[in-house]
């Protein structure tokens, strides 16, 4: 799974025109620019990081907590081409650390978070597989969104545009 993200994201984003990219769904919500930064970010300075503190450090050591926005701030003035680059190129680095790093038996090893306290390795791993889908269905909800009004008596019928 954790392969596929990049290439669907580009399928679903490269090349909109800038009103698909930066449309939200109101106060406190994310564009699909943003959800597409702050993936990139997240790639850059989460995954493997929080998995090293756990292969070398165990439950001595805590995660370092993440600034889920700084991504936003890291890529303004990107296009949105050149942040699905960095996030393609960060995955398969990424990927390829893992495949060198974890082994079978690593995987009940625990970190520390430091909202939830102990976590596992299984854990961590499985989130990341369910963070990418999270972030893709926001990226899928806000933009189907943008076509509440337009859709005419067939909203009954398409849940998603009106899914909080």
């Amino acid at each position: 799974m954790l392969r596929r993200t990049p290439e669907g994201l580009r399928a679903m984003l490269a090349g909109l025109p800038d009103g698909w990219l930066t449309g939200d769904e109101g106060p406190d919500t994310w564009t699909p620019w943003q959800v597409a930064g702050h993936l990139t970010h997240i790639e850059e300075t989460d995954w493997i990081d929080r998995t090293r503190v756990i292969l070398e450090h165990g439950t001595s050591r805590e995660f370092e907590p993440v600034d889920r926005e700084a991504g936003f701030t890291r890529f303004a003035g990107w296009p949105i081409e050149r942040v699905l680059d960095r996030f393609a190129a960060v995955r398969a680095e990424n990927l390829e650390v893992l495949q060198e790093l974890v082994g079978d038996g690593d995987l009940a090893m625990r970190g520390v978070h430091p909202v939830f306290g102990e976590v596992t390795l299984s854990q961590l791993l499985a989130t990341w597989v369910v963070h990418d889908l999270n972030h893709t269905g926001q990226i899928v909800k806000t933009m189907a969104k943008q076509y509440r009004d337009a859709v005419g008596p067939w909203r009954e019928f398409l849940s998603i545009v009106d899914q909080p």
